[in-house]
């Protein structure tokens, strides 16, 4: 009990607390203003088409890659502390310029492109922060699902914000949240350093050597986050999981407005309503995890996760019901909100902390990039089989990968315990 009551006396006592709160504010900016916010006034403000929306959306995602390398590079330099500080601050100005601008087109694709560079720095710099505070493997799966929680909460509040102030208001409107928000989220970054026992001498060193770089050092930099990720098996395969898996998803971007326009026939507001009942099944999702003892969480636990997506978007757009919709948002959101600690706790472990801000960029850019072609593609195939049966294929493409990489993960579990007892009996024999 006393514990208790001091926690509630010092809410932000501890940098776990400080990191997961500014997590919470920057997710909560950014699920308010993008689904709600630029794809809500291109589709109900501008009137715009599956093309119009699929533009914006590719906007975002090849900004969020750009926004995400640079990010990784930059905070194996100067550590996350800094780089994310000046992200956020950057972001805030942002969201000001998107609140004031006279609402066209043009200039909601402006908006778009900043709002995807900002983000992708934010995003990429806070998931490699968990490792910059602590190298005990159960004190990172703790640090990693209670910011996976955090994220699933503000997929509940960012929504529902967009979805309240575009009842009482208009959908741009909702990019007030962001300078407001990301302003306090910087000042708890800054009252949160790295942890000096968890980044170790050998970090530390290559930090300070690499912090008058010269810009030919940047490129390679960002090469060696790419050289890593693919040279080691794990990582690779996590990229490839995440890449492949994300791949349909794509046509969601540039379709689901559309969906609840079209086939559910429901306001701009159920934007944000219906995305708050994945960020409830999120939440669950995320806290699971904290459950799950470390050794489980394996590259075949991420597959299963990524199957409960594929097969919970199925019901999600499957049929006209608002009701079933709700249903399917709740089964994806527990899917993915599970797979974000899974995935982080995975990376960091197997990553050595000197790459760890480039190899999480190279991983959030094969999710944001894995969305690109589905996003050009997807209004020519809604063309022929609508709205509705593009999200639903998609859907079943996503939930077909991931039982493909569940058996391939089960193969590989069962050849390694196969080679565990084979060598205790050579050892036996000896």
């Amino acid at each position: 009990m006393p514990s208790f009551l001091s926690s509630l006396r010092h809410p932000l006592s501890t940098p776990t607390r400080r990191l997961v709160l500014a997590n919470f504010l920057l997710v909560v900016c950014f699920t308010a203003t993008y689904f709600v916010g630029l794809i809500g006034c291109a589709t109900y403000q501008l009137g715009a088409g599956a093309f119009e929306v699929s533009a914006l959306v590719v906007l975002v995602n090849v900004t969020l890659v750009v926004g995400g390398a640079l990010a990784g590079v930059v905070t194996d330099r100067i550590g996350p502390r800094r780089t994310l500080v000046a992200s956020l601050a950057g972001f805030a100005l942002i969201g000001v310029f998107a609140l004031l601008m006279p609402l066209n087109y043009p200039m909601l694709a402006v908006a778009s492109a900043l709002e995807g560079l900002a983000d992708g720095f934010c995003g990429t710099t806070v998931s490699a922060y968990p490792r910059f505070l602590t190298n005990r493997p159960r004190e990172l799966k703790r640090l990693n699902s209670l910011c996976g929680t955090s994220v699933s909460v503000a997929v509940i509040v960012g929504p529902l914000v967009g979805g309240a102030v575009t009842a009482l208001s208009t959908n741009q409107v909702c990019f007030a949240t962001i300078p407001v928000a990301l302003l306090l989220a910087a000042v708890l970054v800054w009252a949160t350093p790295e942890a000096l026992d968890a980044m170790g001498e050998q970090h530390r060193d290559n930090q300070q050597g690499e912090k008058a770089a010269a810009s030919g050092g940047f490129w390679h930099q960002l090469a060696e986050g790419f050289r890593v990720t693919f040279s080691h098996g794990t990582l690779r395969t996590l990229f490839l999981i995440y890449f492949l898996g994300f791949f349909a998803y794509g046509a969601f971007d540039s379709l689901e407005s559309l969906f609840y326009r079209d086939v559910l026939r429901v306001g701009g507001d159920w934007m944000g309503w219906l995305s708050a009942c994945a960020g409830v099944g999120a939440t669950a999702g995320s806290l699971l995890v904290v459950r799950v003892p470390t050794k489980r969480l394996t590259l075949g636990t991420l597959s299963a996760l990524l199957l409960v997506t594929g097969l919970g978007s199925m019901i999600y757009v499957g049929t006209a019901n608002v009701g079933v919709a709700i249903l399917g948002q709740l089964v994806t959101g527990l899917g993915f909100g599970a797979m974000r600690p899974v995935k982080d706790t995975i990376l960091q472990r197997s990553c050595d902390i000197s790459y760890v801000g480039r190899v999480t960029a190279v991983m959030n850019a094969g999710t944001n990039s894995a969305g690109t072609l589905p996003l050009l593609v997807a209004p020519l195939v809604a063309n022929v089989l609508g709205v509705q049966g593009t999200l639903f294929a998609a859907s079943a493409i996503v939930a077909a990968l991931a039982l493909a990489f569940l058996l391939i993960a089960h193969n590989g579990e069962k050849n390694a315990a196969r080679e565990t007892v084979a060598g205790s009996l050579s050892s036996n024999d000896c």
